[in-house]
Order: C-alpha cells, then sequence, then structure tokens
C-alpha cells in the first residue's frame, strides 16, 4: 500500500509541476525584481546609485544586512549576451 501511495505523490508532484511551473517561476520573477528594487532602494549608495540617505534606510538595514553580500555580487556581476537570452 506504501508503494502505491508514493507513486501517486510522485504522480501528483509531477503533474503539478508539468502545469504550474510557468506560474510558479513568473511569480519567482517577480518577487526577484521587487526584492533587487527594494535592496537598491536601501544600499544604493554603496554599490554608487544616488538617492537622498534618510531615517528608513537606517532603521531597515540591520534586517536586510544578512543579504547584502549575495545581493551585492549579484547586482555587480559582469554579463554578457547570453545571460541576457534566458530573462
Amino acid at each position: 500500500m506504501e508503494i502505491v501511495l508514493s507513486w501517486v505523490k510522485a504522480a501528483k508532484d509531477y503533474l503539478k509541476g508539468f502545469f504550474l511551473y510557468g506560474i510558479i517561476k513568473g511569480v519567482y520573477d517577480e518577487k526577484r525584481c521587487l526584492h533587487n528594487l527594494f535592496m537598491l532602494y536601501v544600499f544604493g549608495k554603496t554599490i554608487g546609485f544616488p538617492h537622498l540617505f534618510n531615517y528608513y534606510h537606517l532603521r531597515l538595514m540591520p534586517f536586510y544586512m544578512r543579504g547584502f553580500d549575495r545581493w551585492k555580487k549579484d547586482v555587480l556581476r559582469e554579463r554578457d549576451f547570453f545571460d541576457r537570452i534566458n530573462e
């Protein structure tokens, strides 16, 4: 009985991925874009993007410092033509 249930679960997961992959990928892409925009708002000055610095940046910085190094590497990464094809 356990084998049948595992096969049913595997088939369900496969079909879910097959039919919903495009929708889920779109949601994750949108989330990534909004996260990059928000991080640019908070840490824009560190990568040379001029903007006014105010009180709210100082309040938000401690919460977003964990992901700062990875975000900075991702934003400042050199990209070529083949990277743009996938977007």
